[in-house]
């Protein structure tokens, strides 16, 4: 979709490469358009795409004379590292751990935001909570039990118990609920690469929440099926960041090319942190921490 074009503004043309049109790309997108131009006084003209839909798509791509593709979604990412793109790709809403393989091994031209917390805020909220002794779990399976390193280094930053949970998630998940309930008063939930949404995870919300264990997990629904918070950002604010870092690349002033998200939101089901005990939980004053606690970890990084 073009805009109208301000007489004195530059216009950037963008090819945008998701499966189909969904609420959420368009929130995205809307959030990128209207930052560019309030903010940075850039025109924006979209042209988009969906390789669900779109069996030209990769010919167009080729052809194409945009200034920049935008990627929506892992899939679309992965569709596109396959072809031989001659300008910046930017990857958007693509996952936390393609985050990190990019950062170790970059590739030119390509730049990521993902709509995925970093590490780090999950466990500055579950140090801010201020549990006695409360051990942390997360679930692994074999084929990415080398991941654990990052989680064990960011619970001895904050001093926090915890421990890494080797589960078969194609199997019924007694297993990992057995597991869990021995070990763990918190399971922390960031990613859906072992149980994405569907009747696994359904089931292991529930079977946590019986148990009492304190559920953190990584979108909206989570709540719905269990989980006593939930850390996220909107697809408008991933749209604003996507914005900036248009402008940082104009501008040649990139400061980092694989991004998480700067903003964030903290949620709750009040009727669950009621039930565990949590009925004064009060959100604001746990995102202060955690933002504290974050300023705090940059800084010894440095």
């Amino acid at each position: 979709m073009a805009v109208a074009e301000h007489p004195s503004r530059k216009v950037i043309s963008v090819d945008v490469l998701g499966p189909y049109s969904s609420p959420q790309e368009q929130e995205l997108l809307f959030g990128l358009r209207q930052t560019m131009e309030e903010k940075y006084d850039l025109g924006l003209k979209q042209n988009l795409l969906f390789w669900q839909k779109q069996p030209n798509w990769a010919n167009y791509i080729n052809n194409s004379e945009a200034d920049y593709i935008i990627t929506v979604g892992q899939e679309a990412l992965e569709h596109i590292m396959k072809q031989q793109p001659n300008r910046p790709v930017i990857a958007l809403m693509n996952t936390a751990d393609s985050i990190e393989a990019m950062r170790q091994n970059q590739h030119d031209d390509f730049y990521a935001i993902t709509h995925e917390q970093p590490l780090l805020r999950y466990f500055a909220l579950i140090k801010s909570l201020n549990i006695y002794q409360a051990q942390t779990a997360t679930f692994f399976s074999q084929d990415n039990s080398q991941m654990k390193g990052r989680y064990q280094t960011m619970a001895r930053f904050f001093n926090l118990p915890y421990k890494s949970l080797i589960v078969k998630p194609r199997l019924q998940t007694q297993d990992a609920i057995n597991q869990l309930i021995n070990c763990c008063r918190i399971m922390l939930h960031d990613t859906d690469r072992i149980y994405p949404p569907g009747r696994s995870r359904k089931s292991l919300l529930y079977n946590s929440f019986r148990h009492r264990v304190i559920v953190i997990g990584n979108s909206p629904s989570m709540l719905q099926e269990g989980a006593m918070l939930a850390l996220f950002s909107k697809p408008y604010t991933i749209g604003e960041q996507t914005a900036g870092l248009i402008y940082q690349i104009e501008n040649g002033q990139v400061k980092e090319r694989y991004q998480y998200p700067d903003k964030f939101v903290l949620d709750a089901n009040r009727r669950i942190a009621r039930l565990l005990g949590f009925s004064e939980l009060t959100l604001g004053e746990l995102i202060g921490q955690i933002e504290m606690l974050e300023n705090v970890y940059y800084e010894m990084e440095q």
